[in-house]
């Protein structure tokens, strides 16, 4: 968990300590005449060596804090009472269980990198959110409501737990919602910038970044001549690819049970669902069959028109769904090659599969509204992975991208904003 790193830095500074300097190290009148020489040049290296000296001995102790951090949560999740059941616990207390214990492997691995304090704030929120789920597993075997939480400071985790949520805009960008501290919080209200921890986003001026990329939730654009499709540039899911084979796409009005063809047989796929109208409408998939809230993409409760959903391999060539409306409809099976790539910011609404680079990137997701919101690395064959991030409502929280290049899943209902804030973590 890091030990070799911490252990190294204080290797370092015991090393420091104990040389000596040439074969009179050991003499008194030695170490006298050199002191003197020190001070007759100033001693300005010495100085500057002390500085730099006090710096390393702070960060390891940061980390070293953090390390006891990750050791603590591993001892409280080996002494937790609590043994998984499927038949007596329900799904979610075992999905809160796996989530503490995936935290718990995510901070190890994520402080194996780093190298300042700095560097741990994916390692304070993995534990964080370790934390959260081992208390949501006490509350339901206690019978007791899910506890809510802030999330830690957005402009720094060392900062502690949020304690209230503020409107705030970075330089040249738009103003958005943030949970900060309470010192962070004062210093906005009196018209100050956060603490200064490096930690947040650059100037638009030091990094350019590509124009914001906004993904509508609904609303269909018009189509080219001859009948296809186009899309645009603000949402891949707007529109029907061209490249859209006849088998893996249907419209029309009314209700209808559709059947969508895979480009392969068992291969996985991306479904994209459209309606004309949310009220009193609803889809289910039928086929292949899917537990939670994926086999009903859209439901009669929601103010959304569009889904966007991964179907997992297996269940054979036919995917299957039941549309219950009295307007019109469109459905496809998105090309792979056209899921969209996360280059830059991307808010959308909604359901979201999205492609990513890798590189353990760090990202920042703020839910602007909305009930709850889960973020997934998906696996090979399209079901859900590790889970990156999740909160409830209007939050915003940290998360780091794997480090093997694949797809993303955002299962929300309400509206969301993905951010790449800087370089990927150093393996």
């Amino acid at each position: 968990m890091g030990d070799g790193v911490v252990g190294a830095i204080r290797g370092l500074f015991r090393g420091r300590g104990e040389r000596g300097s040439g074969p009179g190290a050991g003499d008194e009148g030695g170490r006298a005449r050199g002191e003197a020489d020190d001070r007759a040049r100033g001693d300005g290296d010495g100085r500057a060596r002390g500085g730099r000296d006090d710096r390393a001995r702070g960060d390891a102790d940061g980390l070293a804090r953090v390390d006891a951090e990750i050791t603590a949560f591993g001892e409280a999740l080996a002494a937790h009472p609590f043994v998984p059941d499927h038949g007596a616990h329900g799904p979610d207390v075992l999905a809160d269980y796996q989530r503490a214990l995936d935290a718990y492997e995510r901070a190890k691995r994520d402080f194996a990198g780093d190298r300042t304090p700095r560097d741990t704030a994916d390692v304070l929120r993995a534990l964080d959110t370790g934390r959260h789920a081992l208390t949501c597993v006490d509350a339901a075997v206690e019978g007791r409501p899910r506890p809510h939480r802030l999330p830690l400071c957005f402009f720094d985790p060392r900062h502690g737990r949020a304690a209230e949520e503020v409107r705030w805009a970075p330089a040249g960008g738009t103003a958005r919602t943030v949970a900060v501290c309470a010192a962070d919080a004062v210093r906005l209200a009196e018209g100050r910038p956060p603490i200064e921890s490096g930690l947040r986003e650059p100037e638009p001026e030091a990094v350019p970044r590509a124009r914001r990329r906004t993904a509508p939730a609904s609303g269909p654009l018009p189509a080219a001549p001859g009948g296809v499709d186009v899309g645009a540039d603000a949402d891949a899911y707007a529109a029907r690819p061209g490249r859209t084979g006849p088998r893996q796409w249907r419209e029309g009005r009314g209700n209808a049970g559709v059947a969508l063809f895979r480009t392969g047989p068992d291969r996985p796929a991306v479904l994209v669902v459209h309606l004309d109208r949310a009220d009193g409408s609803w889809v289910e998939l039928t086929e292949p069959p899917v537990d939670g809230p994926d086999r009903q993409p859209l439901t009669h409760a929601s103010a959304l028109t569009r889904a966007v959903v991964p179907v997992p391999s297996g269940g054979g060539e036919a995917v299957r769904l039941q549309l219950h409306t009295r307007k019109g409809w469109r459905v496809w099976l998105h090309p792979p090659e056209e899921v969209p790539h996360l280059d830059d910011e991307l808010a959308s609404t909604g359901s979201y599969v999205l492609r990513h680079s890798g590189g353990r990137e760090p990202l920042r997701v703020t839910q602007h509204a909305g009930s709850a919101f889960t973020l997934h690395a998906l696996r090979s064959d399209h079901r859900a992975g590790e889970l990156l991030c999740e909160g409830t409502g209007a939050f915003t929280a940290g998360a780091v991208l794997p480090k093997k290049p694949g797809l993303l899943y955002v299962r929300s209902r309400g509206t969301w904003t993905l951010t790449p804030t800087g370089e990927p973590k150093r393996p």
